[in-house]
């Protein structure tokens, strides 16, 4: 819980100081090729951001699995044998 919100915090704090340092003015008017590197620099932020949220470890549940008994009528002996053993997991 927060870890989501610390990144969240980050993420708003990066995109606000950004916002901030980019905003035109007349001495940067004609000079775009700020604002398209200050572009690069947020769409990079973003999408290594989205790719670190992606590569977390997933949980899965342990699977419980346990060998249970096969028996067949054995008339020899006149009672079931174990023949051999199933592997069942839930």
């Amino acid at each position: 819980m927060f870890r989501k919100f610390a990144i969240a915090t980050v993420a708003v704090a990066t995109l606000a100081t950004a916002a901030v340092t980019i905003a035109p003015n007349e001495a940067h008017a004609k000079n775009r090729r700020a604002g398209a590197i200050a572009a690069g620099a947020i769409i990079g932020l973003a999408a290594g951001a989205i790719i670190a949220n992606q590569a977390r470890p997933r949980y899965y549940a342990p699977v419980r699995c346990s060998y249970r008994p096969v028996t067949r009528w054995d008339p020899y002996y006149g009672r079931h044998v174990v023949v051999a053993h199933r592997k069942v997991c839930y």
